[in-house]
């Protein structure tokens, strides 16, 4: 009978360990490679957990990504296994070694208001001792990782891949998670889709997305994922056709539309990044355009 803390084995040496943000596993040579680390300390505690009762010591933690949820486990993991080497993509590298970052960018530049410095917005810092390639192989403890680019969700995400298993990170969401939060966070429509498209005609065993079920075939949610972004942006495109709109007065157009209600500092900053991310990628798509009229920006549709 398997423990709450027993990771969920999709191959031999390849599972994960489930929960709202799924930690991708590894066995190597000498010790496990966790793919990610999940929120916070309790998260990094039940890791812990799980790699003792599989008798594994941490070799090293690769991050997908550098959102709080995906490396807020880091610091409690490295103090209890020191040796533990990170890996990271580059530009993702200087938000995991200086996490104040996100906050900031998600404050448009600014001095992070405290509201904005909570465990869901700016994770412990953690060091990060080697750069992933962003489209290429790593060799991990005697195991060969293949990184995959999947921009969009962030901006330098990387998906890895271990013998036909495909970590995806946030670079597509379970059904499930989609229908919960309504305006999924990125910060490029655009590069999404790419990342959608390129996830749609590969050919792994099996996927596993950072928030969702392992699935063998992906073409039904990859297919939703994808349906749903282009429902957003048609949203926004047919706001814009309407009226020329502030960044503030479309976001509150398309919540509404979408029957979300912002109620909090956090949960503001992240659909407002998603809405200017949609914008983004309409814009790159040249479906939108904007002019500056008594000191506004507005955008409209062409």
């Amino acid at each position: 009978m398997s423990s709450k803390h027993a990771p969920v084995m999709v191959k031999p040496g390849i599972g994960y360990f489930p929960g709202s943000v799924n930690i991708g596993l590894v066995l190597g040579k000498s010790g496990a490679i966790i793919i990610d680390s999940g929120l916070d300390t309790q998260t990094a505690k039940k890791i812990k957990k799980g790699l003792d009762e599989l008798a594994q010591p941490l070799k090293a933690i690769v991050q997908t990504h550098a959102h709080a949820d995906h490396f807020g486990g880091n610091a409690h993991l490295l103090s209890v296994f020191p040796e533990a080497q990170v890996y990271a993509p580059p530009l993702e590298e200087a938000v995991i070694r200086y996490p104040v970052l996100e906050p900031i960018y998600l404050g448009m530049g600014a001095a992070p208001m405290a509201e904005l410095t909570n465990k869901f917005l700016m994770a412990e810092s953690s060091r990060v001792d080697t750069l992933l390639p962003i489209d290429g192989e790593v060799e991990i403890d005697g195991i060969l990782l293949r990184t995959i680019s999947l921009p969009g969700h962030s901006w330098q995400q990387v998906g890895i891949v271990v013998d036909q298993i495909c970590f995806a990170a946030d670079g597509y969401f379970g059904v499930d998670t989609l229908a919960k939060h309504k305006l999924p966070f990125l910060v490029d429509a655009h590069d999404t889709l790419l990342s959608l498209v390129k996830l749609l005609e590969s050919n792994y065993e099996g996927y596993l997305p950072g928030h969702g079920p392992f699935e063998q075939s992906i073409e039904r949610t990859i297919t939703h994922n994808i349906h749903c972004h282009r429902r957003i942006m048609d949203r926004i495109e047919a706001l814009l056709a309407h009226d020329e709109l502030t960044l503030e007065q479309g976001l509150a157009a398309l919540c509404a539309q979408l029957e979300i209600q912002i109620d909090n500092m956090t949960s503001y900053v992240l659909y407002r990044t998603a809405y200017m991310g949609y914008l983004v990628g309409l814009s790159r798509e040249e479906r939108i355009s904007y002019r500056f009229h008594d000191n506004q920006l507005l955008w409209k549709k062409r």
